[in-house]
Parts: structure tokens; sequence; C-alpha cells
């Protein structure tokens, strides 16, 4: 009696272990990628700029950036900027050293001061009157725009959606090349959200130069683009 359930019991774990292996061997994922982008116009352009002086004390240093600074800000208020994004409270000062070979020994040539200060241009109409303005009113230097939009997360959404069909389709023309019926995915993944990209839309050359007149510039299209990674079931 006892060998006989001893049998069975073996039998029955022997089905089970080849239900499991047969499964098993029944079981296929596919994994797959896609990428979608999307183009958007940019709305508005995050400026940055600094000015920069040396001078022998750091108090007169500091007092140069700051006239110079409380001017550009004056001409900033008369351009159509977010007031909220308006920022010229950081300022960094350190003494300026010189290598002198024949007394070996390191020479103080002053202190420079150096302000930041940055907005949001919410008008890209005024993005050429804005830098010029910058360059002549003493910005020291002025860093290359920064577009955006409102519409990002939006464009963002769409391109997952694309991506995601397009790791589909690539998944479907994997199966049916292979003979397996596709199934549901088991597992999707985005890659890191990156930076929008600035796409020209053309590059025309003035017909004249006038210095009168600012510049002109046109961004051309914000492209924003998303990753995904699908593992996807199929079976025979």
């Amino acid at each position: 009696m006892v060998r006989s359930d001893l049998h069975q019991l073996i039998l029955l774990s022997l089905g089970l272990a080849t239900a499991l292996f047969s499964a098993c061997l029944g079981a296929h994922t596919l994994s797959v990628e896609g990428q979608g982008t999307v183009e958007i116009a940019p709305e508005y352009a995050r400026i940055g700029a600094s000015v920069s002086h040396t001078a022998d004390s750091a108090a007169a240093a500091q007092a140069t950036v700051d006239r110079v600074v409380t001017g550009l800000l004056a001409e900033i208020n008369r351009l159509p900027v977010d007031p909220d994004t308006v920022d010229a409270g950081h300022i960094n000062i350190q003494p300026k050293y010189r290598w002198n070979p024949r007394l070996e020994t390191q020479e103080l040539l002053g202190y420079e001061a150096t302000r930041l200060l940055g907005f949001r241009l919410t008008s890209l109409d005024s993005l050429g009157e804005t830098l010029q303005m910058l360059a002549e009113q003493g910005a020291t230097a002025v860093q290359p725009p920064q577009y955006g939009s409102t519409l990002m997360d939006e464009a963002r959404g769409r391109a997952l959606a694309m991506a995601y069909e397009k790791a589909k389709r690539d998944a479907l023309s994997l199966a049916t090349a292979a003979g397996f019926t596709l199934g549901p995915p088991d597992t999707i993944s985005t890659g890191s959200q990156r930076p929008a990209i600035v796409r020209a839309t053309h590059r025309a050359a003035p017909a004249a130069m006038d210095a009168q007149v600012a510049p002109r510039y046109e961004p051309g299209q914000l492209s924003v683009s998303a990753n995904v990674s699908v593992n996807f079931s199929a079976s025979p």
C-alpha cells in the first residue's frame, strides 16, 4: 500500500515537471526598442549672461559690475519677459594672480567680480534685440538661448506613444517571421528624458546689414524624442 502511494506520488511529480518543462518550451519573449520624435514650435527662450570686471580692490570690482547690471536690468524690464524669472543675485569675487618667473612667486593683479543674470524672454520676436542690447550695454558674456515650450510634456507623451507603436510593429514583424503569435507586453521601460534639440528650418543670408536694426533669429523647431524598451510574450 505504501509502495503504491509512493509510486503514484513519483508519477505525479514527473507529470508536473513535464508540464512545467513544456510550458517553458512554449514561452518566448521578444525584446524590441522604439523611438518617437515630435517637433513643436518654441514659445520662449531662457537668456543667461554675465558681467565681469577686475579692479585693484574687491569693493571697486563689485561696484562696477553692480552698476552695469543695474543698467541691464532697466533695459530688461522694457522687454517682453516673465518678471518672476529675472535673477541677478549671484555674484562671485576672487583674486587674480600672475606668476612672476623672475621672483618665482605669484603676483596679485587685482580682484575680479562676476555677476550672473538670467531671465525668460516670452516673445522670440525680440530675441535679436535682446542679445544686441546685452552686448551693447556691458555684458561680457552671453550664453546661447535655451528654447522651451509649455507643450513639452504633451510632446513627450506623443513621442512615447509613437515609440511604443514602432516597437510593437517590429515585434509583430519578428513574431510573424518566426511563426509565433504575438502576446501582450510583459515589461515596458523608457529611457531618461533628454533635453529638446533645436532643429533649424532653414538658413538665409540677409540681403543687407544695417547696424541700426537688430538681427532677427529664427530658432526653428524643438525636437522632442523618447525611447522605449518592450518585452512581448510570444507563443508558437
